[in-house]
């Protein structure tokens, strides 16, 4: 192969240009080792997806050594889970003996059959202590299930005597019971010198138990005859969205590549585009999955967005390379002639588009949230990836492809061919672009003055845009999971425990009267509260356990509920419980007996209230405890901490990724169009459609989530690809001319073809999310399209009048 000359246009070169030259002209020598070298690196890439692990569990919100994240792992190695799943019976008689045998055979086969599970808790087997005459009786409550009204007299008043019993296990009207399943933290996973060496359990194990829980739920409907057996809980949640994951995945996959497919035909009209586009965005969008199993990243919530995204952002810097190259093959330029030129016009233009998308995307990478510090991480990756792809693969295919070409009349040499890259006269995109021109360069300061205007409307409405992060909230209400969390809120219990760890410092520190007494007195009077207007459903801990005790002891007499006033008296009575219920006493103590725990159930509320319920809860127990607050402190655990932390974390990635994005997206603008001023007010045609957007949902109420958050930086840095086609076609045609209008005409009529193409792309590819079962998805997807194609009016309209009233209508010279 002859070797090209670089200059081929016969303009000045940028140094890119001449880079992109040269690498082309290398890869075109031997195109063959090219694709063998690629075929290497894919393999070795995608050695790693078979491990591929998925998390959309509420604790992988955050990193593992998040201190939230750290104290709960201290606390479930103490006290162990506190997520469950609650299997809820309800529209029963609680006192029915078919009822409660039919019950004891469903907690019975929920043991025998969870492969992971480290307990279930129902009126079964839930602890039932007594006196009979001068012995401790501690057993389960079903223990000897009734077989006669007299028996079953008992069982009501033992029930009805014991407060810890409802809101939790049974319901007030009696109609409804739960057995709350809790699952083990850590499986043994093999030993190392003799010892055991534990891991805490996946989130495969916690799916693969979800499933179990599901298929005897299914198997014993029908046992309960009039009944509602339903599941619901956390964990039930996590595992549901799991579910929504991998189906979004595929399925988004699936409709974005046909879209592509579609667009890619009916723009060239050739089999070679459609596979060469498609080799480049699989190869890239596999190497992305690749790169973060390599990393260490497991898929969660937003990754099922990633393909069709990176599928639509791909597509832009294919259509950009081939148009052109199928312009200059079709006119009569050898194939190798005509990649160049592709190559020297689009290259630089691809690579900023491809740095402006990366950046907005980037500045998500240091958020303290990790699905959206992945989704940034990973989605600014694959842009790269997708330019190198582009770069590297395009020509390589282009010249082992056999490409006929169109319109050249043989023996002739004229040629009356489709120019790709030009706006059809007559067609409406090209009348609407005409009359955009018209209008930006006629009244300049009119569309300028406009934009400004509503620019700084934008800027007092926005600042008042809620947040919100309610996982429920994002399904439908039909969804059996949503509905069964709502049926257990209403009428059994609630979903959401705060955990609270009270570490007296000493041994034995946690059987002091003064303290417990004080403590028992908080914790009935919370019970009674509302946090953050909520309302407590239940609270409980080491004092109930001590009354119950208490109180049987003393010929189960109810004036005995109390904690003793004698620290001897409190531990010989615990001995006794730890004798025959020791499980039950060390779910609330330690062995030592130096920390104490105390469990407040609360019904499912948006996480962003958490943050405020845990200082009102902090408030009420100072408040409660007196000078002991001071002596003995208390510290929230749980996933309570780990939802408040990502709401603050949410509000921070918000405004620090905005900013940063646009601080290094400006800054791009101005290396590339080499001027301070043009790259600062190229930013305005930017950020007016976010802020519009922005805008529009702080007026209907539409709240910045874990997905919503991520459109500002997400838009803004594909936004600007539009702007960076039409400023760089526009700094090289009145370098040429030396004539604005002409300048803005001649780019708009041939780049604003490529610039609307790309949109419809881009737009389609996000409308795919509508397609997901979730609401906060759905509204993610139309919000970003609509965004994407309000950026592409701003580019046809507001671009062009700040470039005339930048640069006058004519150079005088």
């Amino acid at each position: 192969m002859s070797k090209q000359s670089p200059n081929l246009s016969g303009e000045p070169q940028s140094l890119f240009s001449r880079v992109f030259i040269r690498t082309a002209n290398i890869l075109l020598r031997r195109p063959k080792s090219v694709l063998f070298v690629v075929f290497l690196v894919m393999l070795v890439l995608m050695s790693a997806l078979p491990r591929i692990t998925v998390d959309t569990s509420a604790e992988g919100f955050l990193y593992e050594d998040a201190e939230p994240i750290l104290r709960y792992d201290v606390f479930r190695d103490e006290f162990g889970r506190d997520e469950f799943f609650v299997v809820a019976i309800t529209g029963v008689d609680v006192f029915d003996l078919d009822f409660l045998a039919k019950l004891s055979d469903l907690h019975q086969t929920l043991e025998q059959r969870l492969s992971k599970l480290e307990s279930v808790e129902s009126l079964v087997n839930v602890r039932s202590i007594y006196g009979d005459g001068d012995e401790l009786v501690a057993e389960d409550l079903l223990e000897t299930l009734p077989v006669n009204d007299d028996e079953l007299a008992v069982l009501k008043q033992r029930i009805r005597s014991t407060p810890a019993y409802y809101d939790r296990l049974i319901n007030r009207d009696e109609t409804a019971v739960t057995l709350i399943v809790k699952l083990v933290s850590r499986i043994q996973v093999g030993t190392v010198d003799g010892k055991a060496v534990f891991e805490n359990l996946t989130e495969a194990d916690l799916y693969a138990s979800c499933d179990e829980l599901t298929e005897i739920i299914e198997e014993v409907k029908g046992d309960f005859v009039g009944a509602n057996v339903q599941m619901g809980g956390t964990q039930a949640v996590g595992s549901y969205m799991n579910t929504v994951l991998q189906k979004d995945f595929v399925q988004f996959t699936v409709v974005a590549l046909l879209m592509v497919m579609m667009f890619l035909w009916a723009l060239f009209r050739r089999l070679s585009a459609v596979f060469i586009a498609i080799s480049v965005m699989v190869i890239s969008i596999i190497s992305c999955f690749s790169l973060m199993v390599w990393l260490g990243f497991p898929m969660q919530i937003t990754s099922s967005i990633l393909p069709s995204f990176l599928l639509a952002v791909c597509v832009g810097d294919s259509v950009h390379l081939l148009s052109i190259f199928y312009h200059y093959f079709d006119k009569g330029d050898s194939k190798e002639k005509a990649i160049l030129h592709a190559v020297e016009h689009a290259g630089i233009a691809v690579l900023f588009t491809s740095l402006t998308t990366a950046a907005g995307l980037l500045t998500f990478a240091v958020s303290d949230i990790r699905p959206v510090a992945g989704l940034g991480l990973f989605a600014a990756m694959g842009s790269l990836i997708a330019f190198i792809s582009t770069l590297v693969l395009v020509p390589v295919l282009l010249q082992l492809s056999k490409v006929k070409r169109k319109g050249t009349e043989q023996g002739t040499g004229d040629t009356h061919h489709y120019d790709s890259t030009k706006m059809d006269e007559g067609s409406l995109v090209y009348k609407f672009t005409k009359a955009c021109i018209r209008l930006s360069t006629s009244y300049p300061k009119s569309v300028v003055g406009v934009a400004v205007a509503l620019m700084i409307a934008t800027m007092t409405i926005v600042p008042n845009i809620r947040f919100a992060q309610d996982s429920l909230a994002w399904l439908a209400d039909d969804v059996p999971i949503k509905v069964a969390i709502k049926t257990i809120d209403k009428e059994i219990t609630g979903s959401l425990p705060f955990e609270i760890v009270i570490d007296t410092g000493e041994p034995q520190g946690a059987l002091n009267p003064d303290f417990l007494q004080a403590l028992d007195r908080w914790v009935e009077d919370i019970k009674t509260e509302e946090l953050n207007g909520i309302k407590v459903v239940t609270a409980g801990g080491l004092t109930t356990l001590i009354k119950e005790t208490h109180k049987a002891m003393n010929g189960n007499d109810a004036a005995f509920y109390t904690v003793p006033d004698q620290q001897d008296l409190i531990a010989q009575e615990l001995l006794l419980v730890e004798m025959d219920q020791a499980d039950d006493l060390f779910q609330f103590t330690d062995k030592r007996f130096q920390k104490t725990r105390v469990t407040i159930i609360m019904p499912w509320v948006d996480a962003v209230r958490l943050s405020a319920m845990e200082d009102e809860l902090v408030q009420h127990y100072n408040r409660s405890m007196g000078d002991l607050a001071q002596q003995y402190p208390i510290e929230i655990t749980g996933l309570i901490p780990v939802f408040s932390t990502m709401f603050t974390a949410m509000v921070n990635s918000a405004a620090q990724s905005y900013l940063l994005a646009f601080a290094v997206i400006c800054l791009m603008m101005m290396v590339l169009l080499r001027s301070f001023v043009d790259g600062f007010i190229s930013m305005l045609p930017n950020l007016l459609p976010i802020m519009l957007v922005l805008s529009y949902m702080t007026i209907v109420d539409i709240p910045l989530d874990v997905f919503n958050v991520l459109i500002g930086s997400i838009a803004l840095g594909l936004c600007v690809d539009d702007t960076v086609h039409f400023m760089h076609g526009f700094k090289v045609a009145y370098a040429r001319s030396n004539d604005t209008l002409q300048a803005i005409e001649d780019t708009l009529l041939s780049t604003g073809k490529a610039m609307l193409i790309t949109t419809v792309v881009l737009c389609c590819g996000f409308l795919t999310y509508t397609l997901s079962e979730l609401k906060n998805m759905q509204l993610f997807g139309q919000l970003t399209a609509v965004c994407i194609f309000m950026a592409l009016f701003a580019d046809f309209l507001i671009a062009p009048a700040l470039m005339v009233l930048r640069y006058g209508k004519k150079d005088s010279n």
